[in-house]
């Protein structure tokens, strides 16, 4: 008797929670993933010439060209786009040429040209936002507009995501006979000028 009693409870509750089940089948799909749940990451990356206020995707060659010793500023943001909690999120923001660093986070890996960092852990819809800052260097050889590309990239338990930011540069060339050039016609200038002087000296005979 007391083994069909059980038995008799168990199919009850059993019944309560298909019952509540049915009610609220949301809250029980998400109890199933309390433990883990769906793990997602987005990583968003913007630039801006420093003296601007407003961070955009991309900066066209018609709108700025960056030359020798002008600031950019990255920002990137990461966030945890899924219902799972990430842990030790690796990130890392690979530099173009001729781009020196002023500010960052993490560390500087100056053989591959690349900043890394670690986010300790990101909570369901949370982001963290950080920036990278640097200047034009190294690049008064450039003569020809040349597009430059800022690639991010977000990992975290083989799920990864990559957000890139372009710009264009540009040098200020010198022609090949430079100053030579320069001082053979400021000479020739200086010459012509003199002669018309002695020129109209002699005509008025004194």
């Amino acid at each position: 008797m007391k083994h069909k009693t059980v038995t008799i409870s168990l199919i009850i509750a059993a019944l309560v929670i298909l019952f509540l089940s049915l009610l609220n089948p949301g809250k029980a799909w998400a109890d199933s993933y309390s433990n883990g749940g769906s793990k997602t990451i987005t990583i968003d990356k913007k630039l801006r010439a420093i003296e601007d206020s407003k961070y955009v995707d991309n900066i066209a060659s018609s709108t700025k060209t960056f030359f020798e010793g002008d600031l950019i500023e990255f920002k990137i943001r990461v966030e945890n786009t899924g219902d799972g909690v990430l842990k030790n999120i690796q990130v890392v923001d690979n530099l173009p040429p001729f781009f020196k660093l002023v500010l960052f986070p993490g560390t500087y890996d100056q053989t591959n040209n690349k900043v890394l960092w670690t986010i300790g852990q990101l909570n369901a819809g949370d982001a963290q936002e950080f920036i990278v800052r640097g200047k034009i260097n190294q690049a008064t050889h450039v003569t020809e507009l040349t597009k430059e590309t800022n690639v991010a990239e977000s990992c975290v338990d083989g799920i990864c995501d990559k957000d890139d930011a372009t710009y264009y540069i540009g040098g200020i060339s010198v022609p090949e006979t430079g100053a030579s050039d320069l001082i053979v016609k400021t000479g020739i200038l200086i010459s012509l000028g003199l002669a018309g002087v002695f020129a109209r000296k002699y005509a008025r005979g004194y």
